[in-house]
């Protein structure tokens, strides 16, 4: 029965070693530890605006980095953090904020609620309505609302994924280009190998909802240009999924970019993210219209 194929020639346990990112690496706590340390780091030396409410739920917050001194309104970066929908949150989510707010542009992170308190659909609505809300309200801040990108990691990709679903002037009356690119960074476009493999236990994932939240199955609404990273030693079902992201993104006409640093794995590409010296960080400058030398 083990030799059995579950998905793409894959028996249980070979679908499980490949979504299972955490067997991946020797201790996983050492990254989440530097995500938690650089973060609390990043609150205590710069300018934070922290649990400003995007909404009237307990975890509808935000942090917000504004730009010291900018000269006009600042592009905004919006970081979905990752954690398998069930862990972590903002307050391991400003890592990345000295890096972007040197580079000119103000840094959000987000909160939002998580399993089992929420399903995937219902944490994409939150993201939307996050969005939505500082597209009404950054400019107050000092980011510029039509300039506003997004970048997820891991779980938090296939949350950027749900945004790109959005209809925003059928749901919120807004621009149609409200988000002006995406990131999508150790994410996954088809949930159905996530519901066949051992995380079920606790999603809890039904063929419906990986119908609605899988970005290669429901397909997108916005149009932007989209970062696809993944790191060069993730597994072979992850790099597959980034390749046929990117590709099928492309086929809708829009700019689509693959990156994959090679030594990178799941949890530390998105360190790559936040490194001012790697390709990827100045991807995704440029996608925001600023360079690595820019500043405020």
């Amino acid at each position: 029965m083990e030799h059995k194929a579950v998905w793409r020639g894959y028996n249980q346990a070979e679908l499980d070693r490949q979504y299972n990112s955490r067997g991946t690496v020797p201790d996983v706590t050492v990254y989440l530890r530097e995500y938690a340390e650089r973060s609390a780091a990043a609150k205590a030396s710069m300018a934070c605006m922290e649990n400003i409410a995007y909404g009237l739920g307990d975890d509808d917050r935000l942090d917000l980095f504004p730009v010291p001194g900018a000269r006009g309104p600042a592009p905004v970066i919006v970081f979905l953090h990752g954690g398998d929908w069930r862990a972590l949150s903002k307050d391991e989510s400003a890592f990345a904020a000295p890096a972007y707010v040197g580079a000119g542009a103000m840094y959000v992170a987000l909160d939002f609620t998580l399993v089992p308190q929420a399903t995937l659909p219902e944490m994409g609505a939150q993201v939307r309505r996050a969005l939505h809300w500082l597209w009404l309200n950054v400019a107050l801040h000092g980011g510029d609302p039509a300039r506003i990108h997004i970048a997820g990691h891991s779980s938090g990709a296939n949350l950027v994924g749900q945004v790109l679903m959005t209809d925003w002037v059928r749901e919120f009356d807004a621009p149609e280009d409200l988000v002006k690119s995406a990131c999508f960074m150790s994410g996954l476009g088809d949930l159905e190998p996530v519901r066949l493999s051992f995380r079920n236990e606790k999603l809890n994932l039904t063929p419906e909802v990986v119908a609605e939240v899988s970005l290669l199955r429901r397909g997108a609404v916005v149009r932007c240009p989209l970062l696809v990273a993944v790191g060069g030693n993730e597994t072979e079902d992850y790099l597959r999924q980034s390749r046929e992201v990117a590709k099928w993104w492309a086929s809708r006409g829009e700019v689509a970019q693959l990156i994959a640093p090679a030594g990178r794995h799941h949890f530390d590409v998105v360190l790559e993210w936040a490194d001012p010296a790697s390709d990827l960080f100045s991807e995704q400058l440029a996608l925001m219209g600023l360079g690595a030398e820019a500043s405020p």
